[in-house]
């Protein structure tokens, strides 16, 4: 169902007013124009849980797709999903959430300062619709930085596979089924002798099996490699 194309805020926000420029409330990336990527910290990306080439306009926004991607509890997001007015004024929010099943409209900005006038309606606004507005301090995601960062080649190696529909079904099932003899194993000792011509899908089988935590290895410390312990989650 299409949002009223206007909402004056009630009581005591019924002096703001806020609207979908595009009177829907389906999310969907916003173009972002030539001028505004040489303007910005501009950065692209194939995700997973958005699959397309995603736009960030900072460091920091990318950092967090990077984290949404790591995180269990998101099932998918979008990045600046909506064009919107707030008290008349074109607003663009960071990103769109799926986050156990709730949603989120997500705004980062350094400390969390953003201000009140554009916040306190933004979050009425999105609350008649069940979704929370947040904002997001950027040093938050950035203390983050070095896990996002040792995802990255798992998340570029998924996203091609997914554009390619390379199928591994058969071997995720058997490196679960062994994974799951072990109480801990490593990525090593769980390809084993796999032929080169057959190491890239046991891999792409194994990068899809930790991209949805049925197997587990921590990469906050270091990025992966054939000595990172894994577990098999039951």
């Amino acid at each position: 169902m299409a949002p009223p194309n206007f909402i004056n805020q009630s009581d005591p926000l019924r002096t703001h007013s806020v609207r979908f420029r595009q009177n829907q409330l389906v999310p969907m990336q916003q173009p972002t124009h030539l001028k505004l990527t040489k303007r910005t910290d501009y950065y692209e990306q194939r995700c997973v849980k958005y699959p397309g080439r995603a736009c960030f306009h900072c460091y920091a926004e990318f950092i967090h797709a990077l984290l949404l991607e790591t995180d269990p509890e998101v099932t998918s997001f979008v990045p600046q999903p909506y064009q919107m007015e707030v008290n008349r004024k074109p607003y663009i929010p960071d990103v769109y959430v799926v986050r156990n099943g709730r949603i989120q409209i997500l705004e980062l900005k350094p400390r969390a300062e953003f201000e009140t006038e554009k916040q306190l309606p933004l979050q009425a606004f999105f609350l008649q619709y069940s979704m929370n507005f947040v904002v997001l301090a950027n040093e938050s995601v950035l203390e983050q930085e070095q896990l996002a960062l040792h995802w990255l080649p798992i998340v570029q190696v998924l996203s091609d596979a997914y554009v390619h529909g390379i199928d591994t079904v058969e071997r995720e099932q058997r490196l679960f089924n062994t994974a799951r003899l072990e109480n801990s194993t490593t990525v090593g000792e769980l390809l084993g002798d796999t032929p080169r011509s057959e190491r890239y899908l046991s891999e792409l089988a194994l990068y899809r099996l930790l991209h949805r935590h049925d197997l587990h290895c921590d990469l906050s410390a270091a990025p992966l490699d054939y000595e990172t312990e894994v577990t098999a989650w039951f």
